[in-house]
């Protein structure tokens, strides 16, 4: 079949721009037994009356049938009109007919039915601009109780007035049918309405145990949404406030207003936009100021203004939240999955509803329960969502609780080392404040000094200085200039004083390092005291000889090294005993790791690469394999010269390797180790290891021989 266009341009044309046409016939609305929700306004005349003024007994009189019109659309707008609408009724059945007249839109302000036929006791007049109490029925929408006398045809006229958008939604209802309709509608809504309190239940128990904002602003988007639809469905006029004339009809417009600001709230945090999107949060901030800023304009307003505006900001915020969605999905949100469907669903209901109540749309049943539809399928949505971050936080939080644990293990096990550290080191250390106030020492303290913790805690560092009668406060002005030193420079002090000491009342001459210790919210001052005997006995000594044996912990290398290298400072310069020293510490060094620990050249240097070589050097030294190995050293000391001879348990290595490199060689290779045994032959002037490269003598002529 040929489609022919000119016919179809000139209907649409007659759509457009010729809403009502006048006629001189009217089919009635027939009648029967069994009617559910027969659709009238098919059958209907409507005449506009745009000041008011056609009296009640010109319209019934039939005076003015011939200015009727027939509908093309059974939504009028919104208008300031008053509307007259002509309704033939038909009973063709030998019976008396008791049948109800349903005007199935909530929120129209005020209708009237007038007929020469209608029963006694009705109630001719109601809406919401009259009490819920003077209804006809105890039911959302207005109904008129009817009756038609067999084999008879009358005509009711209907007038119709409201700030709101009119819908001719006239319905024919026999009895029954509508009680059952009442009873399903009260099944379905309270599954709908039971949906929503349960949602704002459940998260804002979510928010109480997780303090995560966005369920609360859910929660509260949740409640403005059902106060909405309770309002447009018209369950608040009949249980909320069924006397509240104003705030029946002002209601609508502001939760229309306060469901798109709390959905702004909502989407800002559930799609954590401050951090995916941080200028278009920003702008949905200034939006919900906006939107506040009218949801309270609009009760200074008339109603009709009032809904268009508050139609006419939520069409560009629903804009704004579906963007919203689409920019948290490009910065791969993990939630903007499931509001962006969600969202999709309820903001394709909010705009058939709102192009409804602009009268762009027909009133029908999509346009009239698409909202509670997207509604819904925005709630399993956004649920499915929130069930999916639930699900996210909770493998995060368990994540995070064992790395927490980790992490705790490892803070207990470095507080015990630190703890073993500042315990047992043979240095005297204290910790104090910016005022040079004693905060914590270790024990050393007493078996230096003499004193406990208790005895000093509190007081200045200067308070433990030597003092006589000769030196009176001679100590104290010197360590305040070296403390005013640490301020200016910032770096470490040394300096070396005399300390007076509880039990013996001589003087202890000890050497000092004091230096700034920067914590997070605070700085302390790190004092270490290091006593002097040894370097007052070495001048003593003419000769020494000495042998030792030690377990293989690295701080007996250390402890080692200074005792045997203490008496050489009568003998040459610092800088020389400086390299002796650690020229002895990283033989014995290496005699505990590569000798006894049996730690491989490649073993060293993954676990150095690795950083957990200290790990690795402990597990070694609790090898049973290992740990009753000792490293034996020899020393002697005269006039002549020093000689060392260190001797481990080790399987012994191929020194001459070693020494057929060289330190640049080593350099270029950015060897972190391998250096020490090339120190040492710079340092002594004979190095000399055995066949089986696990002893080392080592000699340096004090006089050398001619």
């Amino acid at each position: 079949m040929k489609i022919n266009l000119k016919n179809v341009f000139y209907s649409l044309v007659l759509v457009l721009f010729l809403p009502t046409v006048p006629i001189f016939s009217q089919a009635p609305l027939v009648l029967d037994h069994h009617m559910e929700g027969k659709t009238a306004w098919q059958n209907t005349l409507i005449l506009e009356d745009t000041s008011a003024s056609f009296s009640k007994d010109e319209i019934v009189s039939g005076k003015r049938d011939s200015e009727f019109s027939k509908l093309l659309s059974p939504n009028l707008g919104f208008s300031s009109s008053q509307f007259w609408i002509r309704l033939p009724v038909q009973n063709p059945s030998p019976d008396t007919l008791e049948w109800m007249l349903e005007y199935n839109f909530p929120l129209i302000d005020e209708i009237e039915i007038y007929g020469n036929h209608l029963p006694s006791g009705i109630r001719s007049i109601t809406g919401d601009s009259f009490p819920f109490s003077e209804r006809n029925a105890d039911y959302r929408n207005v109904v008129f109780p009817l009756v038609e006398k067999p084999k008879t045809q009358s005509v009711y006229y209907i007038r119709i007035k409201s700030e709101s958008t009119i819908p001719i939604s006239l319905e024919a209802w026999s009895t029954k049918e509508l009680i059952s309709k009442m009873t399903k509608e009260q099944i379905l809504f309270g599954l709908f309405y039971g949906i929503l309190s349960v949602m704002a239940i459940y998260n804002f128990s979510i928010f109480v145990f997780t303090r995560d904002y966005s369920y609360l602003f859910y929660v509260i988007f949740i409640t403005s949404i059902s106060l909405f639809h309770l309002s447009n469905n018209g369950f608040a006029f009949q249980y909320l406030w069924p006397n509240s004339l104003w705030w029946a009809n002002y209601c609508l417009p502001f939760f229309i207003c306060s469901s798109c600001f709390t959905g702004i709230s909502f989407a800002t945090y559930f799609l954590n936009l401050k951090k995916h999107a941080p200028l278009f949060a920003k702008l949905l901030t200034y939006w919900f100021g906006i939107l506040v800023a009218v949801s309270i304009v609009i009760f200074f307003l008339p109603y009709r203004i009032a809904v268009l505006t508050s139609i006419g900001f939520a069409v560009p915020a629903a804009i704004i939240m579906i963007i919203s969605g689409i920019i948290a999905l490009l910065k791969r949100s993990r939630t903007a999955r499931f509001y962006l469907i969600a969202w999709t669903f309820f903001l394709l209901g909010c705009l058939l509803f709102s192009l409804k109540s602009l009268g762009i749309l027909p009133d029908n049943h999509v346009t009239r329960w698409m909202i509670q539809i997207g509604t819904a399928l925005e709630l399993v949505l956004l649920s499915l969502g929130l069930a999916d971050r639930i699900n996210y936080l909770s493998r995060t939080l368990r994540e995070n609780i064992r790395e927490l644990s980790g992490n705790k293990i490892r803070i207990e096990e470095s507080e015990k080392r630190f703890k073993e550290i500042f315990q047992g080191s043979e240095e005297v250390i204290f910790m104090l404040n910016e005022s040079f106030e004693i905060l914590n020492a270790n024990r050393s303290l007493s078996r230096h000094l003499g004193f406990r913790l208790d005895d000093v805690k509190g007081k200045k560092i200067t308070h433990l200085l030597y003092s006589t009668k000769k030196k009176a406060g001679f100590n104290e002005l010197y360590v305040n200039d070296k403390f005013d030193e640490l301020n200016k420079t910032k770096k470490v002090v040394h300096f070396q004083t005399e300390f007076a000491q509880k039990y013996v009342k001589e003087p202890k001459d000890m050497k000092c390092s004091i230096q700034f210790v920067e914590l997070e919210d605070t700085r302390e001052i790190l004092v270490k005291l290091s006593p002097q005997y040894e370097d007052t006995l070495s001048k003593l000594v003419v000769s020494e000889r000495i042998e030792f044996s030690m377990n293989n912990y690295l701080r007996n290398a250390e402890l080692i090294s200074q005792k045997i290298t203490s008496q050489l400072a009568q003998h040459m310069d610092s800088v020389e005993q400086t390299e002796v020293r650690t020229a002895v510490r990283e033989i014995l060094i290496n005699a505990i790791e590569h000798g006894n620990l049996n730690i491989g050249f490649e073993e060293k240097s993954n676990a150095l690469i690795e950083g957990n070589y200290l790990e690795f050097l402990q597990k070694r030294q609790e090898d049973a394999r290992y740990n009753r190995k000792k490293v034996f050293i020899s020393y002697v000391l005269n006039e002549e010269y020093v000689a060392y001879r260190i001797l481990d348990e080790g399987k012994g290595f191929d020194h001459q390797k070693v020494f057929s490199k060289t330190m640049e060689e080593l350099n270029d290779a950015l060897e972190q180790h391998g250096r020490g045994i090339l120190m040492t032959r710079s340092v002594f002037d004979r190095v000399e290891y055995n066949d089986a490269g696990n002893q080392v003598s080592l000699i340096k002529y004090l006089k050398k021989p001619s």
